[in-house]
């Protein structure tokens, strides 16, 4: 397996963890980012094998989704319907003037509750495709 895919999925990983610890202290807005964060990586680590370039320098999940399933790969459609959900998160949890207020304000329980189990579910989809592959 290519190193860049193992530094991705582990960074993905890492990200996850963030988001259950943050999870767990009320910090919904952190939550929902490194839940964010945690699909984006995943999703970088899949260009290696999927499309055999580079990851693009672009934060949108479902941007880097749609070329990966230009190339052949797809989530589970049930997952793939809610991957829209986390666009947001990257920015307005990061920038008090993306959401109008602090980021502190811009997210609830029910949202990062939402983005984290959806985060899990896709980062444990595309570490199983991952050792599949290899």
């Amino acid at each position: 397996m290519r190193k860049e895919i193992e530094l991705w999925i582990r960074a993905a990983d890492e990200d996850l963890e963030d988001a259950e610890i943050a999870l767990s202290r009320g910090r919904w807005f952190r939550t929902a980012f490194f839940s964010q964060q945690a699909v984006e990586k995943a999703l970088k680590a899949l260009f290696f094998i999927v499309r055999r370039e580079e990851q693009p320098h672009m934060h949108i999940v479902t941007e880097l989704y749609m070329l990966l399933k230009e190339s052949g790969f797809s989530l589970p459609k049930d997952i793939e319907d809610q991957l829209f959900i986390l666009n947001k998160y990257y920015t307005i949890t990061k920038y008090p003037d993306a959401a109008s207020g602090p980021p502190s304000e811009s997210v609830d329980k029910v949202e990062a509750l939402r983005a984290y189990s959806l985060a899990r579910e896709v980062v444990k989809f595309v570490e199983e495709f991952i050792r599949e592959s290899h």
